[in-house]
């Protein structure tokens, strides 16, 4: 029975689906690896294409001797180890050369011909391996046969490389491992069609080789475990990056370090509930939160232990929401909420009594033990505004009201609240004389490459000496620049300024400006910049401009417009701020930035905080992707200093090389800074970056 034509056929076509298995699996996983191999440079590069190749050789491999045991299923066989591992080491060797050349970016006919390199790999693999295999019987070849299968894995071989690399559909990548199994089996036919065997029994194979099943059991084992290990690397890897698309993509709607809702997913959930409030006729409830004397927590216990507690406070308040409820983080320790209800403001005021309670219990980190209070305002539509925008705004103005008088206290918006604005309107009055009377100072802050210790620059930051309040802080003057468009003139100041200091020779490197999302609305941006350089005889190539993407948000393409008109002129452009607000990279891919600046509140968190490490490697890893080089702020302790550098980080600014001075002591920052860097380089830094940071400082002086 087992000799009969038709069950030789079927184990002949049966061993021949095995060997079209093998391939096309192996293959598939080896052409991710491939394409992997392309999406990457460097070590990551080699170590794909070492992947893809040990994955597809070993399976063309095992392919083709499976195939080739399939064709004299009766006579005594058997093959040679020495060729037969040979086979196996040009398959891997040639599909590394072909996979490398077909992966060149600037050869237009890469793809063909390393495809052609590695159809002469199968071709050679093939033969070899057939010179192992002994049969007691005489083999005869035609040279048609020989031709054919020539034509067809040279052929097949640049169109399986050429399909991964220039695909027209997303199934063109499984296309390519389509191809090279069909070669396969093509290859196999037009040899079986080419050639005899005829059984000698005068033939007696030496017995030294292997007994034809013996090996197909071994190759099949093998090859298996090579498969099945480049196959779990590519789903390790595929779920890495998935992770890291999720991460980034958070970035967008939730506050990363709360893991709550940020400002943009209030905002649209404010707008649905409004509307859900007319359609029931219920009122909504805006509240205001912010924790008392946050600041003096950071101040003592430092930043760490500062963020850790707002983690948990902010956990104990999402525990405290009930149905219809929705709590989120605005930014630093203030947080917004909302609650529907058709009974206001009773259920208002109850709800922000137990988001204060939740508050009350001491906050147990690192064996401390901190207490906090939240100051609460809350304003109800439609009862005190109609209108959706200014409900949140009664609310802050609310908890301001209630946080000057005391500390801890939950205050419902009056109509009568008016203190808080009219100093506000006194400040703005103020505002405008620091304009005209020169108020304004420029603070400098130095800028460091993370690999050297080299300074490369400074960010120019504005600061407001008040005659008789001191010097104002950022936070409560820009804002109200912004809103009255007094950031104009004063951003065109801070610019003229730093151009100036910097053809005075008083600056090195780059100087980065602040540019503020008003600016961008003003159409001759561009060439009040342009007259600037040109007044000043400075660079464009020393000024970095940086922009943070709400700036982009109100009109998008009038500010990319602007955006391409300042990098045509030379000038670099830095996102500001990445990873906190918008940070979608639909803006990333929409403009070419020329640096990242990735938020301090990230690298704060370094290296106790593992999911801020986390977000920090993918933003590292999303920057070399793009070729964007990023720039960690807020840079504060040796091991956030290393962790950054470590990961690749190409440039740091932080209170740990300077803090932001004036310009006449900016000399004695770069000194202090190379005093602090030349002990580090005794023990991580190469001797020639304590020669550049010197140099840095001589510049300044």
């Amino acid at each position: 029975m087992f000799d009969s034509p038709i069950w030789l056929a079927i184990s002949h076509h049966a061993l021949i689906a095995v060997a079209a298995a093998v391939c096309l699996f192996g293959t598939w996983v080896g052409m991710r690896h491939f394409a992997r191999a392309r999406a990457t440079v460097g070590p990551m590069h080699y170590g794909w294409v070492f992947m893809a190749s040990l994955g597809t050789g070993a399976a063309l491999w095992a392919a083709i001797f499976i195939s080739i045991l399939s064709q004299a299923p009766l006579l005594d066989n058997g093959f040679e180890m020495a060729p037969a591992a040979l086979s196996l080491l040009i398959a891997i060797i040639t599909c590394a050369i072909g996979f490398e050349i077909g992966s060149n970016k600037s050869l237009t006919l890469a793809p063909e011909i390393g495809g052609l390199i590695v159809g002469a790999g199968i071709l050679a693999m093939h033969y070899v391996g057939l010179n192992a295999w002994h049969v007691a019987g005489i083999v005869t070849w035609s040279w048609f046969g020989i031709g054919a299968n020539l034509i067809f894995g040279l052929g097949l071989g640049a169109l399986s490389v050429s399909r991964a690399n220039r695909p027209v559909t997303k199934y063109c990548r499984h296309g390519a491992a389509i191809v090279m199994t069909f070669a396969v089996c093509v290859m196999h036919y037009t040899m079986v069609a080419s050639h005899d065997v005829v059984p000698d029994a005068a033939i007696v194979l030496s017995p030294n080789l292997v007994p034809g099943h013996t090996l197909a059991i071994f190759v099949t084992g093998a090859v298996l475990l090579v498969i099945g290990s480049g196959f779990s690397s590519y789903i390790i890897d595929l779920r890495q990056r998935t992770e890291a698309a999720e991460r980034i993509h958070q970035l967008s709607f939730n506050d990363t370090m709360t893991g709550l809702p940020n400002r943009i997913a209030f905002n649209e959930k404010l707008s649905f509930d409004v509307s859900d409030a007319h359609e029931k006729a219920h009122k909504l409830a805006a509240f205001s939160i912010d924790i008392d004397g946050f600041k003096d927590i950071n101040d003592v216990f430092g930043h760490a232990v500062g963020d850790l507690v707002l983690i948990q406070a902010a956990e104990r308040m999402r525990l405290a929401m009930h149905d219809g409820e929705f709590l989120a983080r605005q930014s630093g320790d203030e947080f917004l909420a909302l609650q529907m209800s058709g009974n206001m403001p009773h259920t208002a005021r109850e709800m922000a009594e137990r988001i204060a309670a939740t508050l009350n219990e001491p906050f147990g980190v690192r064996d401390k033990s901190v207490k906090l209070t939240a100051s609460i305002g809350y304003s109800i539509f439609p009862t005190d505004t109609p209108e959706k925008d200014q409900l949140l705004s009664n609310a802050k103005l609310a908890m301001y009201r209630g946080k000057t008088t005391q500390r801890g206290t939950i205050t419902k918006y009056d109509h009568k609240m008016d203190e808080t604005a009219r100093d506000r309107r006194t400040l703005l009055r103020d505002l405008h004389d620091a304009v005209k009377n020169g108020e304004l100072e420029l603070h400098y802050q130095l800028q460091t490459s993370l690999a050297d210790g080299s300074i490369r620059g400074s960010e120019a930051l504005m600061r407001w000496r008040h005659p008789t309040r001191g010097l104002v802080s950022p936070a409560d003057f820009i804002p109200l620049a912004e809103e009255s468009e007094l950031i104009i003139p004063m951003g065109e100041w801070a610019l003229r300024r730093a151009c100036a200091d910097m053809a005075a020779g008083s600056l090195p490197g780059v100087v980065a400006v602040n540019l503020s999302p008003v600016q961008f609305r003003q159409n001759d941006l561009a060439e009040t910049i342009h007259s600037i350089l040109i007044a000043t005889g400075v660079s464009p190539s020393r000024l970095e401009v940086e922009v943070t993407e709400s700036t982009m948000m109100d009109d998008q393409n009038g500010a990319l417009h602007t955006l391409r008109r300042l990098k045509a002129m030379g000038i670099a452009i830095a996102m500001d701020d990445f990873g906190t607000g918008y940070s979608s990279l639909a803006t990333l891919h929409a403009f070419p930035f020329d640096k990242i600046k990735l938020d301090q509140s990230f690298v704060r968190k370094i290296p106790l905080d593992a999911s801020a490490m986390a977000i920090v490697r993918t933003i590292l890893a999303l920057g070399k992707s793009l070729g964007v080089p990023v720039l960690a702020e807020g840079i504060e302790t040796d091991d956030q200093l290393k962790f950054l550098a470590d990961e690749g980080c190409k440039e740091g600014q932080g209170y740990l090389m300077a803090k932001p001075v004036p310009l006449d002591k900016l000399a004695g920052a770069a000194a202090g800074f190379n005093l602090r860097a030349t002990g580090l380089a005794s023990v991580d830094t190469p001797s020639s970056s304590r020669s550049r940071i010197t140099v840095g400082a001589a510049q300044l002086r």
